[in-house]
Formats: C-alpha cells, structure tokens, sequence
C-alpha cells in the first residue's frame, strides 16, 4: 500500500539544496520555513512535536496545565488516535522511551498488541485478506499509556484524557492526509456499517476540512477517563469487542483482555561521539538503530560529505543501513518467550566483526546474519551500565544457528509518532500503530482494531514465531540521545521497514553534519529492503544514483518528500532551547511555550 503526495514546490528543492551544499561542516543551518507554518519551532520550556496540529496542541495543554512531558505525550497519543484514526487509536499498540531527569532514569513501555492464550497458528497458512477480525492482537494502548501516565505523570487521569474527549465530541476538520486515506481505503471502511456511516457518509469518502465527529469514541474515551483501564479490558467493552472477534473468528478471550498488562523493558543503549543513545528493546527494533550507529561510529561522516550528494557517504550509510536489517530481522522477537542476543547486537565488538561486510566494492547479493550470541555477555559501555540498559537474554541461544528470517519488505506509511520535552528536561519518545491503514478493519466502540497478529513469522522455527501471549516483532523505534545526563535529541517515526533507517538518518543529520533539526528532517532518505533492493527518495545527485547502479543495488527511485520514506518527529535540544520539527511528509506540527 502506498500513497503518493505531491513533490515539493520549486523553492523548497531549491531549499533542500542549499541546506545540503552547506551541511558539509558541522554547523547549525537557519530553517527555511517561515516561523508560522508550524514545522519547526524554538521553545524555552516545554515542546510536543506530533503528526496532527491537534495532538500537539492537546500535549502543550497539559504542560501548560502544569503536567510534564509523560502527561504531554500520553495526552497527545489519546488525541492523536481521534484525528489519526487510521494510523493508531484505542485499539492500537505501540512503545514508550521516557527519560526521567531528577533521577537520571530512563524507562520503556511495551504495549504492542499481543496474542492471547490461543495464538491462532492457522494463520501461517492464511492467504486471505488483511482485512479480518483474525489480524487483530490484544490492544495494548489503553493500558500502556495509562500506566505510564500513573507512574510518572502529574496530572488527574481525567485531563490528559479530556483533549481527545474534545476532539471526539466537538469534532476538528478532517486533514487532507487522512482524507487521502480514507478515500483509498473506503473499500475497507464499508465493510464496517459502524465505520462507513462516519467516514464514508452518504456512501462517499469524507472531504478535506469537513468537521468530523465521533460520537461512539467520545463515550468510549470518557469511560475510560473515569474508570481507567478496567473500563476498556473488562466489561462490556471488553466483552463487546471480544464477541466481534470472535464471530469473525479470532480466538481471544475475555480473559486474555482481562489479564493483558503492559510488559516494561530496560531500553537499549550505546555510546555513539560520546553521546548516550537509547531506544527500543526487543521485540521493537531500537536494536536496528543502534547497531546501524555502532558501524558509522568509524566512519568520519563529514569529512566524507552529505550522502545525497557524496557516493562513498551514501555507500556507507546504506551499507551499514543494510547490515543492521539483516541482524534485526534474524533474531529480534519476543525475549520473554524466545531467544534474542539483543545486547550482542549492540555491542561494539559485534559492530567490529559486521564492519567487514562495509568493505568498499560490489555489494553482495545477500547478507547472512552474524553470529550475535558471541558478544551477548560483552560488558556494556560505562555510561549504559549505569543506565542499567537492556543486558543479555536470559533464555540460553539454540543449539543450533538461527535461519536468517530474509530482509524487511518496504511500502506501508501507517504508524504514528510524537515526541515531548518539558522544562524540567524529561523527556518522551512514542511511537504506536494499528499496524496498516484502519488495521484490521474490525470496528468496536468507535475504535478500529490493530492488524498485529500478521506481523509474525508464517513459520514455526523462526524466532518470531507466532504463539501464546507473544507480542509480534515490530519495526517502532522510539530513541532518545543524551549528552551530559540530559535529553539532546527525542527523535522517533512512523513507516513500517522506513522507521528505523528515518531515525537513524536523523540522528546523523543532526550530530555528525550538525543540520538543523528541520534541515535534517528535509534531507532525502535511502531505505534498504530485500536483497539489493534499495528505495531512493528524490534529492540524491546523478553521482550517487550512478554509484548505486555500479555498487549493484537495485534501485526504486520516487518523488523527494515521500510519504513512504516516514514521518519522523524531533526535537533537539540546542544551547539552552528546544527546537522542534515535524517532517514535511507528514501533517505534523510542532507546539511550545
């Protein structure tokens, strides 16, 4: 599924290529964007940068109200499932990256969606559509961003809930972005009676700026806000949503919704120029980031030039790109109920042994995984061991080596992302998704079900084989860089196979060429997918593109400012301001005070 958006104006190619030309130093470069388009902001205390205006605004709310970054985000996750209803929602899963300042802790929350105690293993075999009520996981929204907000929050349960409660209610003009959506997937949508009167009145999808209402998600919302998560896990919510399920055949029982709880992780680290980076543990893929970074660390980035306009930079990005999918996609599963050398992966040692496979020359055909278990104990660096970052797996490796799982396929847009600051330095990267556009398509108290159980392997000996109570691997990378104990980048994205390599083209962007943080969020994009297969997003020079083919890469080319390519949300912290940025692919705005 793909969809396309139009290229830039002339002056915003003219923009990106004066900002490239002069990204070659390390030096902060002045945005392009007048300051009240809402894509890139300065703020002093507090920041939300999301996908929908809206969200954004719901965040800045609670930080004006006197909550901190957790309430910000969680306020603007709940907000932005009402606008961005076919990216995420009540019925999605996702993960959380907080960064906790008075105490120098950081914490992560899984609540991807999860099997229930009957995994449906017939679904190795299925071939049928990914619209059914089988697709769809325990939701773990709900209670993952409810938790998190208890422990950490300051605010009452009731007004971090009561912008989506708004929005829901009242109603907000429909975005052009979801709009598009909607009128590619209405197909989908009619086949849910619920569904189709909304967003498909009269039989036709609804237009750009036309208010949106969501009554049924309005109730639903504000039972939750006063009774918390009992209110959707049991219940006649639980049990309504349970019987839908199970008419169109899905095994999940009331008591696997009664019994799901949120599973929080040590989140992963490495050292990366001296900075602390963070992000998501297994069955996520923050381990992809991270060893993507531990490969570039060797490399002096701005000496070689930008990697849309210099072919040894783009070599190696995407090289070292390509060996941190091979790795994620070999072993990265559920590490409660399988084997996962996670720490190994990110381990520098391991990155040591990989770099071989960086070598300048032709590219070879594939990649085969590396041996992750050897370096699974190596002590972590000093800065990880105090964080007490994610360690060994404690479920001893196979007796034999795990079968490469092949490299990730690419071409889904779904997912959101928001990242959030306050003015005590915490800090939050979210990432959560109902899997493809409107997920299952299963629609219950105005919400649209995730599509989580198809993200499991179709074969029973791979690691992220499906099976009781697992959570299927995911690609959401939410991250956090720290530089002297604080947050210096909240960076996270949504795009399927795109998020990672969008983090990591992020980071790079911003630490090693030192762009601004809109800058580096305009910078076109590589994204390797199966085999030499590599998706090339408009921007790159006719050098870099020629070396491409004389590497042996097998090139999709497409439009600059690519929906596809992510839509990555961040946030910097430059001198004593923060500096926010939404990626011009996306709706996304930034708020800040």
């Amino acid at each position: 599924m793909r969809i396309r958006i139009p290229a830039p104006s002339r002056r915003l190619i003219v923009a990106i290529g004066a900002a490239t030309a002069a990204a070659c130093a390390p030096s902060r470069i002045a945005p392009t964007l007048a300051p009240d388009t809402g894509k890139r902001l300065v703020a002093e205390h507090g920041m939300v940068a999301s996908a929908n205006p809206y969200a954004s605004d719901a965040g800045l709310e609670m930080l004006r109200q006197g909550g901190n970054a957790v309430d910000a985000a969680v306020a603007t996750a709940f907000a932005v499932g009402v606008v961005e209803p076919m990216m995420s929602g009540l019925g999605a899963g996702g993960g959380m990256l907080i960064w906790l300042q008075d105490s120098s802790r950081a914490e992560y929350v899984d609540f991807y969606a999860t099997a229930g105690a009957d995994p449906d293993t017939a679904l190795n075999h299925y071939r049928g559509p990914r619209n059914t009520p089988r697709a769809v996981g325990i939701p773990g929204a709900v209670a993952g961003l409810l938790d998190a907000q208890a422990r950490y929050g300051k605010l009452p349960r009731a007004a971090v809930l009561a912008p989506a409660i708004r929005l829901a209610a009242s109603g907000f003009p429909v975005h052009s972005l979801l709009a598009r959506v909607i009128d590619q997937d209405s197909a989908k949508l009619a086949a849910s009676p619920g569904a189709s009167e909304i967003f498909l009145p009269g039989g036709k999808p609804i237009e750009p700026g036309v208010t949106l209402v969501q009554n049924e998600l309005a109730k639903t919302l504000q039972l939750i806000s006063d009774q918390g998560p009992a209110a959707f896990y049991r219940g006649t919510i639980a049990d309504e949503i349970v019987r839908v399920l199970n008419e169109g055949g899905n095994p999940i029982t009331a008591a696997d919704f009664a019994a799901f709880e949120p599973r929080w992780r040590r989140p992963m680290c490495t050292v990366y120029r001296g900075k602390t980076v963070l992000s998501a543990p297994p069955p996520q893929s923050g381990v992809q980031v991270i060893e993507a970074l531990n490969l570039l660390e060797a490399y002096d980035l701005p000496r070689l030039g930008l990697p849309s306009r210099s072919p040894e930079a783009f070599r190696v990005l995407t090289a070292a790109l390509r060996v941190a999918v091979t790795d994620r996609d070999a072993y990265v599963a559920d590490p409660d109920h399988a084997p996962v050398p996670a720490a190994g992966i990110a381990s520098p040692a391991f990155a040591a042994e990989r770099k071989a496979l960086m070598a300048p020359g032709s590219v070879p055909a594939t990649m085969t995984p590396g041996n992750a278990w050897t370096a699974d104990s190596a002590p972590p660096a000093a800065a990880c061991a105090r964080l007490e970052a994610y360690g060994p797996s404690k479920i001893a490796p196979p007796r034999v080596s795990q079968a490469p799982q092949g490299e990730t396929d690419h071409g889904y847009s779904e997912t959101t992302h928001m990242s959030a600051v306050d003015a005590q330095g915490n800090a939050v990267a979210l990432t959560y998704t109902n899997g493809l556009f409107f997920g299952s398509g299963t629609w219950v108290a105005g919400t649209f079900l995730n599509s989580a159980m198809f993200n499991f392997a179709s074969s029973s000996d791979r690691p992220n084989a499906r099976g009781p109570h697992r959570i299927a691997t995911s690609t959401i990378s939410p991250t956090i860089v720290l530089n002297d104990g604080r947050a210096e980048l909240v960076v996270g994205s949504p795009g399927s196979a795109a998020i990672p390599p969008a983090v990591v083209e992020s980071i790079i962007y911003t630490l090693d060429y030192g762009l601004d943080p809109m800058a580096a969020l305009r910078m076109p994009r590589v994204i390797p997918t199966r085999g030499t297969s590599v998706q090339l997003e408009g921007g790159f020079s006719p050098e870099v593109v020629a070396e491409a083919h004389r590497l042996g890469y097998q090139l999709r080319l497409t439009p600059p400012i690519e929906l596809a390519f992510g839509g990555v949300h961040l946030i910097a912290r430059i001198g004593n301001e923060w500096v926010g940025a939404a990626d011009p692919r996306r709706d996304g705005e930034v708020r800040g005070y």
